[in-house]
């Protein structure tokens, strides 16, 4: 499948593209500081192939980092919600991708009835590998950035627009999503495919352990052996969208 990486303006920006008469549509959901730049170019490429697409811009993301230190996890799933909510109206089978934190939010919306036909996630995370993670709550009072975790990307040249800094605030709202997340997998009774990249600077392998150990039935599990963490715009894109198109259109 070709891909077109060239960036839309503004880059950060969402993206949305209606196919009269499609009945299959893809929500995209992007990672914690990142932007709607990471699924753009792999959700036109879809949008070509007849598939309706939506890749919105989670609140607090595409302005400054001060900003998602603002909101949290119940402002990012509530509008990935209501995206979905919106696709689900007007589509027969709704696939919800996402990448790292983008991931979780979709295993979130998979654990509720009759959301998600089947999940796409792309370096899901389900813990956060830092050793600051465990006083994250007691660490944002002190601290109000990090440094950045964006744009781990093997391929020169691609930019997914993340922020130049990590927000403490925003990271341990997301930790303790996860904590109620990981307890709440067995409910996802939609196929699971997860897209696991070959040297990942942001995720770290429990992620995928805790995947196989929860589900109720076990992931496929692709390789995507020449990317990093950013695998929408790394090397195996191409092969990321061929996953998601397959499950969009395979009937039950």
């Amino acid at each position: 499948m070709e891909i077109d990486f060239t960036p839309q303006s503004p880059a950060t920006a969402a993206y949305r593209r209606r196919v009269p008469q499609a009945s299959e549509a893809v929500l995209f959901l992007h990672g914690i500081t990142g932007s709607p730049a990471a699924w753009t170019p792999i959700a036109r490429a879809l949008g070509d192939e007849g598939v309706s697409v939506s890749v919105p811009l989670l609140p607090g993301h595409g302005t400054r980092w001060q900003e998602l230190n603002r909101t949290g996890w119940d402002a990012w799933i509530d509008s990935a919600a209501e995206e979905l909510r919106e696709l689900r109206s007007t589509h027969e089978k709704v696939i919800v991708a996402g990448l790292s934190m983008g991931g979780a939010l979709a295993l979130s919306l998979g654990t509720q009835k009759n959301s998600a036909d089947a999940l796409v996630l792309v370096n899901p995370a389900l813990v956060i590998d830092s050793p600051l993670a465990s006083g994250l709550q007691l660490l944002k009072h002190v601290v109000r950035s990090v440094p950045a975790i964006g744009n781990d990307i093997a391929h020169p040249g691609r930019d997914e627009y993340a922020y130049d800094r990590t927000p403490v605030a925003a990271v341990a709202s997301f930790a303790a999503a996860q904590r109620g997340l990981r307890e709440r997998l067995w409910r996802i009774e939609c196929p699971v495919t997860v897209l696991v990249s070959g040297r990942d600077n942001v995720v770290g392998p429990r992620s995928l352990a805790l995947l196989r150990s929860r589900l109720p039935r076990p992931p496929r599990v692709v390789s995507l052996r020449r990317s990093h963490h950013v695998a929408t715009l790394d090397h195996d894109a191409p092969r990321i969208a061929e996953v998601i198109l397959d499950a969009a259109r395979v009937r039950e």
